[in-house]
């Protein structure tokens, strides 16, 4: 007999996604999937809002259906363009040496979850970026340790009150009345520190298709959070116009695209859609597609260097945009100077590898749900 099914909702710029999740000892487990491509979203607001009717209404159905039961709570991963990090230092002093408990902790964060910006925003997550107790020392875990003072970096995500009620509205309208919010950005960094072992500070790029998001994960909370829309849905844009090729075509082609190899004048790329060949010079194709990616990264540059904190930081690239193009890492290194690695999901060699949200989203919404 399964335990407690969680459902989990990650929005993704290009689809959506509806996981049913349970844990395997402590270990939460994906059991079930549906995702459908929907027109997405850019600067902060869906394409098309009256779509998202018909999208939640299909993947609740195919869900219910496939587990032959009704879904009565969800939670919601907000992606990086419907949110924003804020940081803040706080401290606490203590008349006599205190033995910290799990309630100070709480208050800490609760009694200064006070913001400018609240009309506008609601705080969604909280965790520490680093304490620091008595003599300098810092740590993650101040629990049932002893100290007359006490210095919390945290790292609030706030997600726009605009679409907590808009999916709140929509899934009450379903019948489903519990419905909670999560940070995308967080759990997916949160997870690449656990799967690739990094204790110091590095940042998530996650290049989507019409959206890129760049975090910066310090201790167990944002540094920094930002989001642009541009993504690998640009690059087919510029195969079209710069080719003459229709959006289809030019997704096919850029599917064969890579960007080490070495060409002849006359070498072409070719693929197949529904018996015509579509072919596309591979020099011309190649130069099109490292010329995009070149912007992302220049913008991701920019993005990173607002504070000479974070200049010699590693990258780690995930999302469906431009990993999977073979030599992308050089480009975005040479671009930004700093180190790049790929941030994929382990054990998967399928073409979802890159999509990390989804396993971070799981993750998160089994420890703060």
């Amino acid at each position: 007999m399964l335990n407690k099914i969680k459902y989990v909702l990650d929005i993704g710029s290009s689809a959506i996604r509806l996981m049913a999740t349970t844990c395997f000892g402590k270990i939460p487990r994906v059991i079930a999937e549906e995702d459908i491509l929907y027109d997405g979203f850019m600067d902060g607001e869906f394409l098309s809002v009256g779509q998202l009717d018909e999208v939640l209404q299909e993947l609740i159905a195919k869900m219910a259906d496939k587990l032959k039961k009704p879904i009565k709570s969800i939670v919601v991963g907000v992606p990086a363009e419907f949110s924003k990090c804020v940081c803040k230092r706080i401290s606490r002093k203590y008349v006599e040496l205190h033995k910290i408990l799990n309630s100070d902790i709480v208050d800490l964060y609760e009694s200064n979850a006070d913001f400018n910006d609240s009309a506008d925003y609601a705080v969604i997550n909280y965790s520490p970026m680093q304490f620091v107790l008595d003599d300098n020392v810092k740590t993650l875990s101040p629990v049932n340790k002893k100290t007359s003072s006490l210095v919390l970096d945290a790292s609030y995500i706030l997600a726009k009150k605009s679409f907590i009620n808009l999916f709140t509205e929509k899934f009450n309208a379903l019948g489903i009345e519990n419905v909670e919010f999560i940070s995308s950005p967080l759990g997916q960094a949160m997870n690449c520190s656990a799967e690739n072992a990094v204790s110091k500070p590095f940042a998530v790029v996650d290049v989507g298709h019409i959206t890129t998001s760049v975090a910066i994960f310090k201790g167990e909370g944002l540094a920094l959070l930002s989001s642009f829309s541009m993504g690998g849905g640009h690059i087919s844009s510029d195969i079209m116009q710069v080719l003459g090729l229709n959006f289809k075509d030019a997704e096919l082609i850029k599917r064969k695209v890579i960007l080490t190899i070495d060409c002849n004048k006359n070498d072409y790329y070719e693929a197949c859609y529904k018996g015509n060949l579509i072919k596309a010079p591979i020099n011309i194709t190649n130069q099109v597609v490292k010329s995009r990616i070149e912007i992302i990264a220049k913008v991701v540059g920019d993005i990173l260097s607002i504070d000479d904190v974070f200049k010699d930081i590693d990258i780690y690239l995930t999302g469906d945009g431009i990993a999977n193009f073979k030599g992308v890492k050089n480009i975005l290194k040479d671009t930004t100077g700093l180190t790049v690695y790929e941030y994929k999901n382990q054990f998967d060699n399928t073409s979802n590898k890159f999509q990390t949200s989804k396993t971070g989203l799981v993750k998160l919404a089994e420890i703060a749900v």
